[in-house]
């Protein structure tokens, strides 16, 4: 499953600012739901989302079976090496140890009130 907000805003020239604000999500779950398509958004998040621009959830979010490679019918809205990335890492193609796992997390940036 992903979602598709950001190419839902996207197609409606709405920017992640706009609809943080339209839709009274917190800001953080308003941009990760721009910016991550593998986030899947709660059911009161997809309500919020539905009434704000009176579309079903199906706008939002598409599935993708865990047992089969991406349909080439299914636009996911991501570059070919990102799509045959997760597919990998779904059918179990590419092992990473805890270490280099460790190595791909970033540190926090503290912020200034």
């Amino acid at each position: 499953m992903q979602n598709r907000i950001r190419k839902f805003i996207d197609e409606r020239g709405i920017s992640r600012y706009k609809l943080w604000q339209e839709t009274k999500l917190g800001r953080d779950t308003a941009y990760r739901l721009c910016n991550d398509p593998t986030y899947i958004p709660t059911g009161n998040v997809l309500d919020k989302l539905c009434a704000t621009y009176r579309v079903q959830p199906g706008e939002f979010l598409v599935w993708i079976p865990d047992d089969e490679p991406v349909p080439e019918g299914i636009n996911v809205d991501l570059e070919a090496p990102v799509v045959e990335e997760l597919t990998k890492k779904r059918h179990g193609t590419q092992k990473q140890s805890a270490g280099e796992a460790a190595a791909k997390i970033l540190p926090l940036k503290k912020r200034t009130a």
